[in-house]
């Protein structure tokens, strides 16, 4: 049963940091095409458990009709589309107290690639 503080060990000894934080860090996949993507993880406590959150951003509100998100929620198979301060984000969490780094290693890459796929079909830009 890993803690968030051995979450943060592996983090550090396998990816650059760009933010290392108490309760996150972020950091930044660069893909062979040049592009970038951020990712936010972070813990947080819901249902007298404390959980990791998975969360990487990929097109602004006016980018994407709020039903059409839903719609592309259903073909994911890790992670959903939230809509936070104006802005879409690839989401998903797991339960801390159950996780192994694989269940570290999967929902990070998978909550990058989605965001940064949707960001370049939705915008054509590499904003996030």
């Amino acid at each position: 049963m890993p803690t968030w503080s051995d979450v943060q060990e592996y983090a550090r000894s396998k990816y650059e940091l760009t933010e290392d934080n108490e309760n996150s860090f972020k950091l930044i996949f660069e893909y062979q095409n040049d592009r970038l993507q951020a990712v936010i993880v972070s813990r947080f406590e819901a249902m007298g458990r404390e959980w990791v959150d998975f969360a990487s951003a990929c097109a602004k509100r006016e980018d994407l009709d709020p039903e059409v998100a839903l719609q592309r929620n259903f073909g994911f198979a890790v992670g959903g589309l939230c809509l936070d301060k104006g802005v879409y984000v690839v989401r998903y969490s797991v339960q801390l107290d159950t996780m192994d780094m694989d269940e570290f290693e999967l929902p990070l890459h998978v909550v990058a690639r989605t965001a940064d796929k949707l960001e370049q079909e939705i915008t054509g830009k590499d904003e996030f």
